[in-house]
């Protein structure tokens, strides 16, 4: 029998034979090379820590979960220097006791570009009640005509005012700091020249003259024209829990109305980082004034306004009541709130400003 010639080799040629190789993986460069990245964002968060809560997207959870007191999740952080000085002007503010007048009066302050259409019906409504009152008119387009004397020489100085901006903010500051040169002025009601009164001069003096607490709309809305329109920006002095929105319409105490004036703090950051942009339209004047009371003082406000305003429309601005519009059945409905004062009619309480929009 043939043996194979294969099995004919002598064992020198089998030690020859070369040994199967096992093929091992090459690790690719670029995974080294982002781990190695990886490695070193860890280390430098480490040794330097994230200060604002923007840079934690770029890192993993763990990493930022240590440094609480930059992020805007957590309950307890350091106050920055500038939240020191603030709070402590507005525990002064709230604390002092206040001026008492003998002869306590409501400001009416009116935000508006020119003329104010309904000059006679206000004549009506405030006559035989001097004294108990002031009128302040911020026009900020063209100076106004009046029809009635109870507001010639009303004016102060005005600067132009555009829908949307921080101008709106800037305009109602400006009339609280004439208004609170009287010292007699103990309430101060923001209106537009579209306001009317709902109820007597008696009814609202006594109203608002028997409370301790300003009626300043404020409340949580979670949707893209709410809470959407805040700005990490604004952190860490107004987080995003405690962004608020309302009505642009106040009416607020004396002491309410100082506090206002002596805010530069959250003033500055709605300034900077609330504006109309692409992708997040922030309107200053709908959430400067909820956001800062419900930081500084949420129980000393009523977070609902006395003014009537329509919004189930979904638009940009409140419904507008023309005059078919105003009816016995409306006004009847609308006063059944003994809270709601003021009916603001044409465009309701909506500015008319220098803005094309």
């Amino acid at each position: 029998m043939k043996v194979p010639r294969v099995w004919q080799r002598g064992s020198k040629d089998m030690t020859a034979m070369p040994h199967p190789r096992h093929r091992t993986a090459k690790k690719p460069m670029w995974i080294i090379v982002l781990l190695s990245i990886v490695c070193v964002s860890l280390i430098g968060a480490y040794v330097y820590p994230p200060r604002r809560y923007s840079t934690c997207y770029f890192f993993a959870s763990s990493v930022c979960t240590p440094f609480k007191d930059w992020l805007p999740a957590v309950t307890r952080r350091e106050p920055t220097d500038q939240e020191v000085f603030s709070s402590v002007v507005i525990r002064d503010l709230l604390s002092m006791p206040m001026p008492v007048s003998k002869k306590p009066k409501i400001a009416f302050m009116f935000l508006t570009p020119g003329s104010l259409p309904f000059e006679k019906l206000w004549e009506n409504f405030l006559q035989g009640h001097e004294g108990r009152y002031s009128i302040y008119i911020h026009a900020s387009r063209e100076k106004p005509v009046h029809s009635s004397p109870l507001f010639v020489g009303r004016e102060i100085r005005s600067e132009k005012v555009v829908w949307g901006r921080v101008s709106m903010v800037d305009a109602e500051k400006r009339l609280l700091g004439n208004a609170l040169l009287d010292i007699d002025n103990q309430f101060f009601v923001l209106l537009s020249d579209s306001c009317i009164p709902l109820h007597t001069f008696d009814y609202i003096y006594n109203y608002l003259m028997g409370t301790n607490v300003s009626f300043i709309d404020s409340f949580l809305d979670p949707g893209p024209h709410g809470s959407g329109r805040y700005s990490i920006e604004m952190f860490p002095e107004i987080e995003h829990r405690d962004f608020r929105k309302g009505a642009q319409w106040f009416a607020i105490t004396r002491r309410h109305a100082i506090l206002i004036m002596a805010d530069n703090l959250y003033y500055r950051k709605f300034k900077l980082y609330c504006k109309p942009t692409v992708g997040r339209n922030c309107i200053a004047d709908e959430h400067y004034l909820p956001t800062l009371f419900k930081i500084v003082d949420p129980g000393g406000i009523s977070n609902y306004s006395v003014t009537h305003v329509d919004w189930s429309e979904g638009k940009w601005h409140p419904r507008s009541y023309r005059a078919a519009d105003i009816t016995y059945e409306l006004l009847r409905n609308i006063t059944v709130y003994a809270f709601i004062l003021i009916l603001p009619i044409n465009m309701i309480c909506m500015l008319y400003t220098d803005s094309t929009t």
